[in-house]
């Protein structure tokens, strides 16, 4: 019997007519995608982050192979 807070009060999935079936089966899809959005947005901003360090790496190794001042044997 699952168990769903709404509101602070307990409503149980046994006790559901069709219609609150309709609507928890709703909700269950809809928090399971807004679960898999949060998923995909942690990791894009992993992925921007990433590859904004990734950037000024590229641009200090580039500052250090024209300015001179590399250490070639």
């Amino acid at each position: 019997m699952a168990k769903i807070t709404i509101n602070d009060k307990d409503y149980y999935t046994d006790d559901f007519n069709d219609e609150q079936k309709k609507a928890y089966a709703e909700i269950q899809a809809a928090s399971s995608e807004l679960d898999r959005m949060q998923y995909i947005a942690q990791v894009l901003n992993a992925r921007r982050e990433y590859l904004a360090g990734a950037i000024v790496q590229m641009a200090e190794q580039g500052k250090v192979e024209t300015d001179g001042s590399t250490d070639e044997a």
